[in-house]
């Protein structure tokens, strides 16, 4: 089962209670209730867990140096009233090849937006950039395009003249 971290500026009720809910989650602190940790010791307490995936909006983590095989980073970069999205992105993020299994994951440094992924990979001398897969379905004469953050979705009619880039550009979020 995935280890997932998350991060102390992490809201419990917009992040670590909707992902409990399918996979196994803790907050960092819990790790060493009492004791403050600094941003500078978080990759010495992954490297001493199993293969976890630490979960912030702390961008000062990404960073390729950050890089190692006994864990991954993912990095949202969300303000902290956004934080509500980050369940949803991580269960498509947890989908992907690159992301599916802890093997997949470890030595990994991601940057994990609404638009794209970019991470670095152990080894590798530049970021990768992947995309978001769309889901599609036709309903009704409507095409309907479902984007990973907030299942939010894009309504145009087939018979309609607009471009798959203006979908993608009218989003509806809760």
């Amino acid at each position: 089962m995935s280890q997932i971290i998350l991060d102390e500026q992490i809201f419990d009720t917009d992040v670590l209670i909707p992902l409990t809910k399918w996979i196994t989650a803790q907050r960092l602190r819990d790790l060493r209730p009492d004791q403050v940790i600094k941003d500078e010791r978080v990759p010495m307490l992954l490297r001493e867990l199993r293969q976890p995936t630490f979960v912030t909006i702390d961008m000062g983590f990404w960073n390729a140096r950050l890089r190692d095989a006994r864990y991954c980073i993912l990095c949202f970069p969300l303000r902290s009233d956004e934080q509500r999205a980050i369940p949803g992105l991580l269960r498509h993020l947890l989908r992907m090849p690159e992301f599916a299994t802890k093997a997949a994951r470890m030595g990994k440094v991601a940057r994990v937006s609404q638009s794209h992924i970019d991470y670095w990979q152990l080894g590798d001398e530049q970021p990768t950039r992947l995309s978001w897969p769309q889901t599609t379905q036709r309903k009704g004469g409507v095409i309907r395009e479902q984007g990973p953050a907030y299942g939010f979705e894009a309504m145009v009619s087939t018979a309609g003249d607009q471009s798959f880039a203006d979908l993608l550009t009218r989003t509806v979020t809760p």
